[in-house]
């Protein structure tokens, strides 16, 4: 809380000093400085300090079992699914954009929803079991050439359909619901 209000403090100080100085370019009937160049509006700085003291997206904490068995769990994870696909997910506790796309996977209903089409596995990508990790990433494509999180999608019969990076899945700082539906439905078979 404490670190919160180092940064917010200051932040809202610079705003009030930003709104106080907002007649001058409504008083001079334009928002171009003397020297022709563009100035903010209030508005836009206001939206800039905001974005500032935004808080970082939510993350799980250890959504990977760095001890699983993959292709065990991936080949249960078939068995299962019948008619459905598999969702394989592969990333790390250690990687926060793989612990924030989790916490959109578990959190958001439209997701939650678009999920139930699919049976999902997270592969951890930790470097403890380097060997087998790099068999299974090897046996599904190389996804991790893409970078972490990655998106893998098998059919019933544990073939891949899909594989997908996750960076065209985020808007800013954060995983996109809706890109993430978008996604889940076009491959939902």
């Amino acid at each position: 809380m404490l670190g919160a209000m180092r940064t917010l403090v200051p932040a809202i100080a610079i705003l009030v000093l930003l709104i106080g100085c907002d007649d001058a370019p409504e008083a001079q009937g334009g928002t171009e400085s003397s020297t022709g160049e563009a100035e903010m509006t209030t508005a836009e700085l206001a939206a800039a300090v905001a974005a500032m003291v935004e808080p970082p997206p939510p993350e799980v904490a250890r959504p990977y079992d760095d001890d699983a068995d993959a292709e065990a769990d991936i080949a249960a994870a078939v068995a299962r699914a019948g008619s459905r696909r598999v969702l394989v997910v592969f990333g790390g506790n250690w990687c926060v954009w793989c612990r924030r796309l989790e916490h959109v996977l578990q959190t958001d209903a439209a997701v939650e929803t678009a999920l139930a089409n699919f049976e999902v596995v997270h592969v951890s990508i930790d470097g403890t079991r380097s060997r087998d990790q790099e068999e299974t990433n090897q046996r599904y494509g190389n996804p991790v050439r893409l970078g972490l999180p990655v998106l893998v999608v098998l059919d019933g019969s544990g073939e891949v359909v899909a594989t997908q990076e996750t960076g065209s899945l985020e808007t800013g700082d954060r995983h996109d619901p809706a890109k993430i539906v978008e996604f889940l439905n076009r491959v939902g078979g």
